[in-house]
This record gives structure tokens, C-alpha cells and sequence, in this order.
């Protein structure tokens, strides 16, 4: 699957080198996309919010299902946004919170 408008913005950073490394980019996106998961499975352990890791499971279950099952370029960016937005709202929730011990 190509990603035409990545492809797009890393043409502009002269990121078009990288192009012989598709499939090994490819793969480690997907493993990014299961460690982010992960972590978010772990920070549950200390803020117990649901509705973020069930936010985060659904985001990575979106972008593996745009590549493999439904093969939607627009699935793979939601959940990949979704993901985003997860971490941002993580962030930003851990940041304001004084950080108990």
C-alpha cells in the first residue's frame, strides 16, 4: 500500500532516498503502530482512564484493518490520527496532574 501523501511530504524533505527502504518502513511503522498500543496499555496501569485505551486499541485495530482487511488508505490515516490523538490527550492530561508518588 503507498501512502501518496507521506510519499508527497517526504519528497519536499528529500526523504526520496528512502524509497529502496519501502518494505523495511513498511514494517517498522506497523511495529511503531503495536508499540504505541502497548505503551498505552501500560500507562493505563497509572491513570486508569478507559476511554483513552480503548481510543488507542481501536486506532491501532483501525490501521491494521486498513491495510490488511479493507485496504482504505482514509481507515489507515484515521487510525493513525486516532492515535495521535490519544497520546496528545495522554499528554497533556499527565502534564496539568502533579505527579504523585
Amino acid at each position: 500500500m503507498c501512502f501518496p501523501k507521506l510519499a508527497l511530504l517526504g519528497a519536499l524533505f528529500g526523504l526520496g532516498a528512502f524509497g529502496a527502504y519501502e518494505s523495511q518502513l513498511f514494517f517498522a511503522a506497523q511495529a511503531l503502530v503495536v508499540i504505541a498500543v502497548i505503551g498505552h496499555g501500560l500507562s493505563y496501569l497509572r491513570h486508569r482512564n478507559g476511554w483513552l485505551l480503548a481510543g488507542a486499541i481501536a486506532s491501532g485495530a483501525a490501521v491494521f484493518a486498513g491495510l490488511y482487511w479493507a485496504g482504505s488508505e482514509a481507515l489507515v490515516y484515521a487510525g493513525f490520527a486516532g492515535l495521535i490523538a490519544a497520546s496528545a490527550t495522554e499528554f497533556w492530561t499527565r502534564r496539568r496532574k502533579p505527579v504523585l508518588l
